[in-house]
């Protein structure tokens, strides 16, 4: 190798070495300000100030109103940074019977069987995450919850977990489906991406002290 080659591949290297530093730097200050972003949009959401309605039908849990409230508002705070309407501040928690979840599935999803929770948005995926005007600008339910006691208790222990875990679990995946996650009749990288938000969220809620 000649001196000249030597000199032109050192060179070469060098200035190889600089552009990698400085993207290595660039994407370092582009994943800076957008964590900095997320954590500045994530701060005022905790400040929404929710107002957490909550029905007790059926008593059979035998968790209190304010558990229950607790545990909403826990979640709420986990995904309120994704929810691009301010004015959204209220959300309904039903809880009621296998009998009267049979006559609601039915009703709104022609189901003659009970289930474990049903979510009803009051607004579209696109309106709560900005892609589209609310067409109630007025409105300030995200929605309402509705959960069986009596499937509550049966699928907790068919998983051999705590009634209140799967209470959280429920509460987690119908809060989810309010702000437009989904994991029937849409692609699988976005039902994938609802299950991974679920127990990231679930596990936030799970360890959370004031319980």
């Amino acid at each position: 190798m000649s001196e000249l080659t030597r000199k032109t591949s050192k060179v070469t290297r060098q200035v190889t070495i600089q552009a990698t530093r400085r993207r290595r730097r660039i994407t370092r200050s582009v994943k800076a300000k957008a964590q900095i972003k997320e954590a500045q949009i994530k701060k005022r959401s905790c400040n929404r100030p929710w107002k957490i309605h909550c029905s007790l039908e059926s008593k059979t849990l035998n968790i209190s109103p304010q558990k229950i409230r607790t545990i909403v508002k826990t979640t709420l705070a986990c995904v309120s940074h994704e929810i691009a309407i301010p004015h959204i501040r209220e959300i309904h928690v039903l809880i009621i019977n296998d009998a009267r979840m049979r006559e609601i599935n039915f009703q709104f999803r022609s189901k003659d069987k009970t289930t474990d929770v049903l979510s009803f948005p009051q607004y579209s995926s696109k309106e709560i995450r900005g892609a589209t005007a609310p067409q109630d600008a007025a409105g300030t339910y995200l929605g309402d919850l509705v959960i069986s006691s009596e499937t509550t208790l049966r699928q907790a222990k068919k998983f051999k977990v705590t009634k209140q875990n799967e209470l959280i679990r429920l509460i987690v995946h119908g809060i989810l489906h309010l702000i437009g996650y989904d994991h029937e009749g849409v692609p699988s990288r976005e039902a994938q991406a609802m299950r991974r938000r679920e127990r990231k969220i679930r596990k936030l809620v799970e360890a959370e002290k004031s319980w």
